[in-house]
């Protein structure tokens, strides 16, 4: 059996180099572009690719810029919860201060009218004289001393009380006046006079003396003097506070 291979003529050989040369120049255009558009698409992809890597790096950054400012809205939202619980508390307590105010306001009314109701049953009564109701006096440093003098009257025909008051420091025969900053009154049913002193160094009185002098006999009350602990007290000056001075009898 005869094998049959392809024989190549020479007239095909040469037609092939003419056509090769004569088409060379786009042969090697076509090479070019070939090419070009493989380094291209290279270029293109690694710079893609850097693009990806900072896009990355952007996105890592935002998300601790996001961080952040989460971590202050946390901040500011429980400051805000803080503020408001302490806003709802001092509205409670200015409820509670209100309340307290009108009961106290209702509780003063009623105090009045029942004063007025045991006045008018005391006037009916025959009412009760000009007299010293209460005194007290408070130990202040320095050897100052607060005086409170309580007046009371219930006039069956509704006179006032009018007149003036005498405070006096007793030693055996030693008698020192108080200088009171207000010693007249002038009142309906009640009057407190109060004022402070500074005793003379040296001087402890055994008893002191509350005179009345007004309408009709004079009111003279005498109480034993006990000395307790000062109270400590900034409200005054004591060089402002008046001496005691002596007053023979």
């Amino acid at each position: 059996m005869e094998n049959d291979e392809p024989t190549v003529s020479p007239d095909s050989s040469v037609k092939k180099n003419k056509f090769i040369k004569a088409n060379l120049p786009l042969i090697i255009a076509a090479t070019l572009l070939i090419g070009s558009s493989f380094v291209l698409g290279y270029t293109v992809g690694h710079r893609q690719g850097l693009t990806v890597v900072g896009y990355d790096a952007d996105a890592e950054q935002l998300v601790d810029v996001v961080q952040k400012q989460k971590t202050a809205l946390d901040s500011m939202t429980k400051s805000l919860n803080s503020a408001v619980q302490e806003r709802d508390m001092a509205v409670d307590n200015a409820d509670e201060l209100f309340k307290g105010i009108n009961q106290a306001n209702a509780d003063k009314a009623q105090f009045e009218t029942m004063n007025a109701i045991y006045r008018e049953t005391l006037r009916q009564r025959g009412g009760v004289s000009l007299t010293v109701q209460n005194l007290g006096i408070k130990s202040l440093p320095e050897n100052a001393f607060e005086y409170q003098i309580d007046l009371i009257q219930v006039s069956p025909n509704k006179r006032r009380a009018v007149g003036s008051v005498e405070l006096r420091l007793i030693k055996d025969s030693e008698v020192l006046v108080v200088p009171l900053e207000d010693k007249n009154f002038n009142f309906d049913d009640f009057e407190r006079l109060t004022g402070r002193w500074t005793m003379p160094k040296g001087f402890t009185p055994q008893f002191i003396e509350v005179r009345l002098t007004g309408y009709g006999t004079p009111v003279i009350k005498r109480f034993s003097w006990q000395r307790g602990k000062p109270v400590d007290v900034s409200s005054a000056f004591v060089s402002e506070i008046p001496q005691a001075e002596a007053n023979a009898q």
